[in-house]
Order: C-alpha cells, then sequence, then structure tokens
C-alpha cells in the first residue's frame, strides 16, 4: 500500500516484487484462515443470511401440510400418541377428498392397540398412495463400528421413506435428507410426479416463512370435505407431521433462526425438500475452486489499481470491489448458485491490511530514526510528543502551571546497610518499576530517579485539564503498589520502609534543560521545589501523602471532599505558609478540618481550639490525624495565652503557621 505522505516515485509506488508478496502472504494467510471454525462458521451464516435475503414465496406446486399442533391436540383433548384409528379416519377423508398421495412423517415403532393397529392398517390397504417415515440410528460397538440399524415399524408391508434429518455442526438444517429413498422422494414417485434430482451438495431453497407452506391443522383433514376450501386437497401431495413447535418435537433450527426466527417442524423441511425437487429450486454451492480464484483475482486486481493510490484510496476500492462482490452473490443466489464472497470480502481485507501494515512499518521507520536521535535523553513521553508534532529538541524552558509529585522511601538507608548490593538493586529496581507505572498508567511524565526518590509532573509536555486529579489519584496508586512490595520483602529488613508522597501544584519553568551537548526534559521552579519539600514534611505530620492546598483548589469539590486539612506548614526555605491536606475517607472529618481551617484563617482561634478539643475527643479518626489536632491544639493554646485578656473572644488574631525543619 503506498505510503500516503511520501514524496518521491520509489515511496509512492510499490514495486513488483512488494505487490507480489504481499499477494501471496495474503492468499496465504487467507488460506490458513479458512481452517478455522470461526471461518467455517461464517460460511454458513452468510448462507443463512442469502436465505432469509431472498427467500420468495413458496411456489403452487400442488403439496399440502397437515400439522398436529397445539389447536388439534386441544381440540381433540388428546395427548401424542394419537390413537391411530383417528390416522386411519384422516387417511379415509383425504382419500375421498381426492389426494394424489400422503406422506406421514411419523413412526410407528411401538404397538397401540389392536383395533387402532388393525384400523389404520386397513386404511394403509387402500387407494391412495401412502408412504411411511423410516429412521435409522446408529450404534457403536466393541464388535461393529458405525452399525446402523433400521428402526422397526407395526406396518412392515407399507411404503417407507427416509425421514432422518442431519443438521450441521451448528445445529442448523440447511439440507434435507437427499437419497434416493428420502420420504419426499418416494412420495412424489408413489404419486407418479417428477422431481428433479439434488445435486451433489445441494442444499434447500428456503421460501418465505411470512408466506406459509398451505397448511391444514389435523382436525380440519379429519374432516376436509367440509372444514377445507373445496379443491384444497384434489390431487395434492400431502405430508402429515407434528407440528408442536411449544412442545419441541421435531423442531429444527433454519437459516431464519440463525438470525433470529422461530424453528421449523421437520414435515415443512420435507416440505421444502419436495418443493425444491418439483421446481428444481435447489440452491447449488459454486466449487470452491472458483470462488478462491476469484479471491486471487480481485486481490491483484486490487493491487495493481491502488498501487499509486493512497491507504484511503485503496480502502475506498476495496470497499467498491467487495461490495459489487456481494451485490453479485445476492443474484447468484437469486438464480440458484451460491457464489459465497466470504473468501473474496477476507482476501481484499487482510490484503489491506497488510498494504497497512506495510505502510506502517515505513513510517514507523522514520519515528524510529527520530526517537534514536533523542531517547538516549529525553523520557519516552517527550519523544512521543516530539515524534507527533516533528518539531526538534531545543535548549530552553517554557513556563507552565504543572502539577508535581515526589515521593521518597523513608527507612530505606538504614535498610539497606544489612544487605548485599545485588539484593539493594533488586529491590530499589522492583520499586521504580512499579512507581513508574504509576505515573505512566496516570497519564504523568517521568522525570527522574534521584537516590531513592521519584520525581514526576504533569500538564507537560502536553497539556492536560485534570493534572490535578490524575496527580493525586497517582500518589493513592503508589500507596497502593508500596502495599504489594511490602508483601513482597516480607521478611527482609526492606518490610519496614514506607513511602512518602508529597504533590504540589504551580508555576514551573518546563523543557529541555542542560547543555548543548547533552539534556534532558524537566521542570525547574519554587514549585518544584516546594513538592519535595511537601514530600519530606510527611515525617513531620506522620502522614504518608501530603497534598498542598494549590492543588486542592485546582481540584472539583468531590474530590476536594476526600482531603483532609492539617494544618497550615511553613517549609524549609519559605517564607509563607502552605496548607497541607491528606487523602481521608470519613467526610463528617473532613468536613470538620474544613470549618477548623475556615475558623483559624479568619482568626477565631477560641473557636478553632474548641473544635480541635472536639476532633480529639472523636478519637481524630488516623493516629497521624489525631498527632496533627493535637499539635495544633497546643499552637492554639499557646497563641490564646499570649493574647490580652479578653481579646481571645473579642478580636480576631492570627495563628502563625507550623514551621517545618525539611
Amino acid at each position: 500500500m503506498a505510503a500516503a505522505h511520501s514524496s518521491s516515485p520509489a515511496d509512492t509506488q510499490d514495486s513488483l516484487g512488494e505487490l507480489t508478496r504481499r499477494i501471496v502472504l495474503a492468499f496465504a494467510l487467507l488460506a490458513v484462515m479458512a481452517t478455522m471454525p470461526l471461518y467455517q462458521r461464517l460460511a454458513l451464516y452468510e448462507f443463512d443470511f442469502l436465505s432469509s435475503l431472498t427467500a420468495p414465496a413458496p411456489p403452487d406446486a400442488g403439496i399440502l401440510v397437515v400439522g398436529l399442533d397445539e389447536a388439534s391436540l386441544a381440540q381433540l383433548g388428546v395427548a401424542p400418541p394419537l390413537p391411530r384409528r383417528l390416522h386411519a379416519q384422516l387417511v379415509r377423508a383425504l382419500t375421498n377428498a381426492g389426494a394424489a398421495a400422503l406422506g406421514i412423517d411419523m413412526l410407528f415403532a411401538e404397538p397401540q392397540t389392536v383395533l387402532d393397529d388393525e384400523a389404520l392398517g386397513q386404511a394403509l390397504k387402500g387407494g391412495l398412495p401412502i408412504v411411511l417415515a423410516g429412521a435409522a440410528v446408529q450404534n457403536d460397538s466393541s464388535q461393529v463400528a458405525q452399525y446402523v440399524q433400521q428402526l422397526p415399524t407395526v406396518f412392515p408391508e407399507a411404503t417407507r421413506g427416509a425421514a432422518g434429518m442431519v443438521p450441521d455442526e451448528d445445529g442448523i438444517a440447511r439440507r434435507a435428507p437427499m437419497q434416493a429413498d428420502a420420504l419426499w422422494r418416494v412420495l412424489a414417485q408413489q404419486a407418479g410426479r417428477q422431481v428433479s434430482a439434488p445435486p451433489d451438495g445441494a442444499l434447500l431453497r428456503y421460501y418465505a416463512p411470512e408466506l406459509p407452506i398451505p397448511y391444514a391443522h389435523y382436525t380440519q383433514a379429519l374432516d376436509a370435505q367440509h372444514a377445507l376450501a373445496p379443491r384444497a386437497v384434489q390431487g395434492r401431495l400431502v405430508l402429515l407431521g407434528q407440528n408442536t413447535p411449544v412442545g419441541g418435537v421435531d423442531q429444527f433450527r433454519t437459516p431464519f433462526s440463525a438470525l433470529g426466527g422461530a424453528t421449523q417442524s421437520g414435515v415443512f423441511l420435507h416440505a421444502t425438500a419436495l418443493l425444491n425437487g418439483l421446481t428444481n429450486d435447489w440452491i447449488r454451492p459454486v466449487p470452491w475452486p472458483l470462488t478462491w480464484l476469484a479471491a486471487l483475482l480481485a486481490m491483484v486486481g486490487i493491487s495493481l489499481f491502488t498501487r499509486r493510490f493512497s491507504a484511503l484510496r485503496a480502502l475506498a476500492a476495496s470497499l467498491a470491489l467487495g461490495g459489487a462482490a456481494v451485490v453479485a452473490g445476492v443474484f447468484a443466489f437469486v438464480a440458484g448458485w451460491w457464489f459465497s464472497v466470504l473468501p473474496l470480502l477476507t482476501g481484499l481485507a487482510v490484503h489491506w491490511n497488510l498494504g497497512a501494515a506495510q505502510s506502517y512499518l515505513r513510517e514507523r521507520g522514520r519515528r524510529q530514526r527520530l526517537r534514536a536521535d533523542f531517547a538516549r535523553y529525553v523520557p519516552p513521553a517527550v519523544v512521543d510528543a516530539l515524534m507527533a508534532s516533528g518539531a526538534m529538541a531545543h535548549v530552553h524552558g517554557e513556563r507552565r502551571v504543572l502539577t508535581l509529585l515526589f515521593c521518597d522511601l523513608a527507612g530505606f538507608t538504614a535498610a539497606s546497610e544489612t544487605l548485599a548490593p545485588e539484593a539493594v538493586a533488586r529491590a530499589l529496581n522492583a520499586y521504580f518499576t512499579r512507581m513508574a507505572h504509576c505515573v505512566r498508567s496516570h497519564g504523568g511524565t517521568l522525570d527522574k530517579f534521584i537516590g531513592d526518590a521519584v520525581m514526576a509532573f504533569w500538564n507537560a509536555p502536553l497539556p492536560d485539564a485534570a493534572h490535578a486529579a490524575r496527580g493525586l489519584a497517582c500518589a493513592q496508586a503508589m500507596q497502593a503498589d508500596m502495599e504489594l512490595l511490602r508483601s513482597d520483602w516480607r521478611g527482609t529488613p526492606f518490610a519496614a520502609v514506607r513511602l512518602r508522597v508529597g504533590v504540589h501544584t504551580g508555576e514551573a519553568a518546563v523543557g529541555h534543560m542542560g547543555s548543548t551537548e547533552r539534556f534532558t526534559y524537566t521542570a525547574v521552579g519554587d514549585a518544584v521545589n516546594t513538592a519535595a519539600r511537601l514530600e519530606g514534611a510527611n515525617k513531620a505530620l506522620g502522614t504518608e501523602i501530603l497534598v498542598s492546598g494549590a492543588t486542592v483548589d485546582t481540584l472539583d469539590a468531590q474530590l476536594q471532599g476526600t482531603l483532609l486539612w492539617l494544618d497550615c506548614v511553613l517549609l524549609a526555605g519559605r517564607s509563607s505558609g502552605l496548607d497541607v491536606y491528606t487523602p481521608c475517607s470519613d467526610a463528617a472529618l473532613v468536613a470538620q478540618g474544613a470549618a477548623l481551617r475556615a475558623h483559624i484563617h479568619a482568626g477565631r482561634l477560641q473557636i478553632a481550639l474548641a473544635l480541635c478539643d472536639e476532633w480529639l475527643a472523636q478519637n481524630g479518626g488516623a493516629p497521624a490525624h489525631a498527632a496533627a489536632a493535637m499539635a495544633l491544639a497546643e499552637r492554639l493554646r499557646a497563641a490564646l495565652n499570649v493574647l490580652p485578656d479578653g481579646a481571645a473572644s473579642a478580636a480576631s488574631s492570627a495563628l502563625p503557621p507550623r514551621q517545618l525543619s525539611k
């Protein structure tokens, strides 16, 4: 397939060798696919679809189906098997009505009463040609393999016709018994009617179910001269069988069933075969070598025709050729030939995908050359962005609001002192692998590893409106993965290490930093330093995740409701306080923290102290939460103690932020 963005003739036109290899490979893949069960089932579904799409009205070939149905059983007040004297009465009624012959699709393998059997036996000897259904069962044993035994009948003198149905592997009957002694063929012979022998491999032409084959209820046939229209039976080939779809007896799935239609009784399948034979209306499958030759010619033609075209134009040409083949296949089916277009359509699809893959590999080669230039210096996400934009890397920084994340292992250095360097390296690799996966799975850019620390950020190089939410989710996922790591490290000094994560949002310079010979994609600025120090502040507050107020302000209300305000802290190297939060699943505690923050920021220290005491009285949530509330209460008391008398309730006072060493 020609590449869409090439500029030279060599790039826009495939060579004959490439075309030949593609066609040979596509044809080989098609041959392999044809052996798969799914492909074979699709071929049968193609027949089912065409049968349903083109089903004509049944021709008037002089047949009548008499069904022993639910309505007749209800009217007679009996349940199958019916007394055979009723069958004898029906035979006499059909004889008097002028039927040409009768085929009975019922097995009489067990005797009834003497009177019933004698009554039906006498009726079978009348002037009406009658064919009884015969069936065979296959018995496999250790002595005789595949021994076929004919079921006995209590009327051995009667003419018999084979009535056994053999559905395809998917349970759908696409052909009726085709042998010379089939019930429908013997019935026609008994009536002196000529039928066309089914060709080799012939399939049934099914007729539209909404236009049924002429039909009469069993009770109507018992009184044919009065209950049926004049000449409804005269000269017709009559097929009698059970038609009780509710009970499921003698019911078969048909091509209509495969597409959601109802099942059909076996007597209707015999009637369909009889109509096919009387009108020479069989469906003849086109030999498979011809269908495969058509598929090969289609692939050759489309290869030559689309040699200079883009992939989209080649797709349009393939769809046009495939559509024309489908239309031709429908007309052929109406004419009595099943020209399967599945090999042709599959061949075109495989051929186009191979061409698209070839074009992709060409383009991928160009991208790999670009990737090789930068993959040694910049993270993969940056390389992908560069390739997508086609831009070259320059040493510069771009100001952008980022959500930054730092995480670090507490206690890892002490644990490492007792282990061999190889064990430490394995532990670090496992830790970095999980943390890097968390960053990538949450859409972040992994900046660097610093000792046992990880730095990542969101909203660069590609914009991301949900950068704060993704950073928070990544921090929580890291802690979940850390639990799994500690389970893996059980029994080693690393099982006691803890992960501390800091998340902060702010402006930073992001881009390719370094020299013209060697550079990396990173972020620098005060926001980066704040995020790093926020990670270290977990130690003082006893938490595992700290989120800055700047990040919380960027989140939606739902996520803000999952974060508990702990305190306002003064990080080392900063001149202003920073609100810090930690994840909390207790909504009431989160609301209490928000109220506490509001009172402190408004200078209502006495009210804030009361809330702190209430927090502690309610156990204060997690130990880290309670410790934060206790430290905050001590600072509030200290601040209130230095106020003049009455100032605590009469005026607002500011609470200095909690100063941290790192």
